[in-house]
């Protein structure tokens, strides 16, 4: 993919969906209306490249129309009615037609788009072709559209509590990050309302309880370990069919290998050991893990949540490996240290990403209430109104109610390859234009036409002069 490595440290981005311009940065909670966001949480693109956004607080998702421009409006809006009304969560009987919390989407083979919402436990499809306010079709994680999720029952094979991330892989079989039961279970296709799971990661069966802060967990049952999870909060497969986990409070990503089995152990970490170490900036590390996205050359790009960055990790991807490339920080020692300080350059709370066939990165970043589109070749800022700081800001967002919560210490469960961070390093494509060198080049084009000349006459009279001896 042409560009797939081009971007650059700190860069700017280059549009902004959900604001006016890249500095706006007003919380426009109160106000609902065709423009704007309140925490959106995820992004992707349809088959047609119309850019999708969960606009979480919003209980609602919109579509854009490309071309994309700043500020713009979106043209189509499901899980409410229209465009200026935003649903209660507790305030409105659940449905078909009404979203509670929505944090992640999908679209499966046939372009239907599925949405965890994840503020009723559940996961539902939206049928194409799409129209405003349409009705779900189908729903997992309840036995019925009309069943309020209770994330008060145990775990069990059928049931979702506060789902997240959504994937399918190559068989169209769907697989979701169940943050609420530390687990991701997959559903097998066809699908049909309140099916079981046929499989689960990160308990050892459907029913486990191996999670942190739950009444009668054995002692240390939630440290983290090779085969558990701690608030998965996103999946993702990479080209060979290995499946990826933002493991959200055990501050790392994971990789599972297939053939898959239930309750197996991850194959390999980026992140994790370094918060035991009080490190939580650098190269190598990450604090709140939310969502991944693998790039045409299979790059991994991480949303480094709670240092409002995100990190690019080249393949083959190893176990504690140095990210190559940061946005959002104008390096791997920087944080965000004001949480409304919006620029063109700084992220202040990335989640959802996801690029387009372009190979452009889009970020959904939540805390100014905002998308923002970063390209390939794109200038990084020259400046950064930001003051650099090793202190990590603390993250506010609107699903902490709906998510659990950790202060586990985190374990490491195989030994980085790398325990130093990074030089900041800039990745850019060679450029293509003459520029390079081309004054130098201008000022010399005189001389050649010259000495030419001079070879000229005194090859003529060096001839004249010999012919005259002769005589």
């Amino acid at each position: 993919m042409p560009g797939a490595y081009a971007f650059s440290n700190g860069e700017n981005a280059s549009i902004v969906l959900g604001q006016p311009d890249f500095t706006s940065k007003s919380n426009i909670s109160p106000l609902i209306n065709q423009s704007r966001f309140d925490s959106p949480n995820d992004v992707k693109f349809d088959s047609s490249g119309n850019l999708w956004v969960v606009d979480s607080a919003n209980s609602r998702v919109l579509e854009f129309k490309p071309p994309f421009s700043n500020g713009e409006s979106a043209s189509l809006v499901l899980g409410e009615p229209n465009f200026n009304t935003a649903y209660l969560p507790g305030g409105t009987p659940v449905n078909g037609t009404v979203l509670g919390v929505p944090e992640a989407i999908a679209f499966d083979s046939s372009g239907n788009l599925w949405v965890s919402d994840t503020g009723d436990s559940r996961i539902v499809e939206f049928k194409a072709p799409f129209s405003t306010g349409e009705n779900a079709s189908l729903v997992l994680g309840e036995p019925d559209l009309k069943t309020p999720g209770d994330t008060t029952q145990p775990a069990s094979q059928s049931n979702l509590n506060a789902p997240v991330g959504l994937v399918f892989d190559s068989s169209g079989n769907l697989w979701v990050a169940d943050a609420g039961y530390y687990r991701v279970v997959e559903f097998k296709a066809p699908f049909s309302n309140g099916e079981s799971a046929s499989l689960v990661l990160g308990q050892d069966n459907f029913t486990a309880k191996n999670f942190p802060n739950e009444p009668g967990c054995p002692p240390n049952c939630g440290s983290p370990t090779q085969s558990t999870l701690n608030s998965p909060m996103d999946v993702a497969f990479d080209a060979s069919g290995n499946l990826w986990v933002a493991d959200r409070s055990d501050y790392r990503v994971v990789e599972f290998t297939p053939p898959f089995s239930n309750g197996q152990a991850a194959s390999l970490i980026l992140g994790g050991a370094c918060a035991i170490f009080g490190q939580l900036l650098g190269a190598n590390c990450l604090e709140v893990t939310e969502f991944i996205a693998f790039d045409h050359s299979g790059m991994l790009w991480v949303s480094d949540t709670g240092n409002g960055r995100i990190l690019g990790f080249p393949a083959p991807i190893s176990s504690g490996e140095n990210a190559t490339v940061v946005l959002g920080q104008p390096d791997f020692a920087t944080t965000f240290s004001n949480i409304w300080n919006a620029t063109q350059s700084i992220l202040i709370t990335p989640e959802g990403i996801v690029f387009d066939s372009s190979g452009n990165l889009w970020v959904a970043d939540s805390g100014v209430n905002r998308v923002l589109e970063f390209g390939p070749g794109a200038p990084s800022s020259s400046t950064s109104s930001i003051a650099s700081s090793s202190s990590v800001s603390s993250v506010s967002s609107s699903r902490s109610s709906a998510l659990p919560t950790s202060s586990n210490a985190i374990t490491p469960t195989s030994t980085p390859s790398s325990t130093t961070s990074a030089p900041a390093t800039t990745i850019t494509s060679v450029p293509t234009s003459s520029s390079a060198g081309g004054g130098a080049a201008s000022s010399m084009s005189w001389v050649y036409p010259v000495v030419a000349v001079v070879v000229v006459v005194l090859v003529i009279g060096a001839v004249f002069i010999l012919m005259r001896r002769r005589r």
